[in-house]
């Protein structure tokens, strides 16, 4: 009994929280900030990828509403390049009694000084004990970034579309065929303070959105506020940067389900 309500749980708690992609969990710095994809996470916007330095690992780790059966794990590694940055995502998310993975590949290329184009290709599939059937997909995302001005970074997004499905096509589990379009930006109006906001559509909601800050308290310590829409989750996240180590920590409060913690790590090199 306890399985199945597990089960049905994972596969309803979307509803609640509008369109949930569980695979695709948001760097933690962007969660603490709202949750702006487009600008701030190459797991989503794989255009982004042309704006790092360096070459990097992210480990990050969601815990949805304080149950380990909700939980999100991803690995990143990322390598810029001149002619072409390239790199590769894995994300689980789940138990063994419901889990979801996928395994991503990108690319980036520049276009000119202002502009950046980003696509990516990734594979997922689901596993569950209480279905002989499991489903998987095949999706492609399309990612563009855009300098208009200094320190203003726009980024435009389309996920999981196309999408193709393989398997049991009969097998409805909402939140695994899930496509977002977005539109973002970032502006850092002074040296201390960084504004962020997103405006997009998905295929449970007509028009999703967030808003987001970060404050550069001291020299490598950072806080962070945001809150998105439907239904309204506010979010508050702090940073800490020492040598090549990033640590980051963000929590998001639903008023139905309470709250969720994300922690995140990253290393450049």
């Amino acid at each position: 009994m306890k399985y199945l309500f597990l089960f049905l749980f994972t596969g309803i708690f979307s509803l609640c929280a509008y369109g949930v992609d569980n695979l695709r969990l948001p760097d933690i710095r962007s969660v603490g900030m709202g949750g702006n994809v487009g600008t701030q996470s190459v797991l989503f916007n794989p255009a982004l990828i042309v704006g790092k330095e360096k070459k990097s690992v992210h480990l990050d780790y969601f815990n949805r509403y304080m149950l380990k059966e909700l939980s999100t794990m991803s690995g990143s590694f990322y390598y810029p390049n001149r002619l072409l940055s390239t790199g590769v995502d894995i994300s689980v998310f789940g138990s063994d009694i419901y889990r979801e993975m996928m395994v991503r590949i990108l690319g980036g290329k520049r276009l000119g000084d202002k502009w950046a184009l980003g696509l990516a290709f990734h594979y997922s599939f689901l596993q569950t004990e209480l279905l002989e059937n499991t489903r998987s997909r095949l999706s492609t995302d399309i990612g563009i970034s855009f300098f208009p001005i200094d320190k203003l970074l726009i980024g435009m997004l389309i996920m999981n579309l196309p999408s193709v499905s393989i398997g049991n096509k009969d097998l409805e589990i909402e939140d695994f065929n899930y496509y977002l379009i977005q539109i973002s930006f970032q502006w850092e109006i002074i040296n201390d303070l960084l504004i962020t906001g997103s405006l997009g559509t998905e295929d449970k909601q007509t028009l999703l959105g967030n808003l987001g800050i970060e404050y550069a308290a001291f020299d490598s310590f950072f806080i962070r506020a945001g809150i998105q829409t439907t239904p309204l989750l506010p979010s508050l996240g702090i940073g800490y940067n020492f040598s090549c180590f990033t640590i980051d920590v963000a929590s998001v409060y639903h008023p139905v389900l309470g709250i969720s913690t994300g922690l995140g790590l990253s290393f450049s090199f």
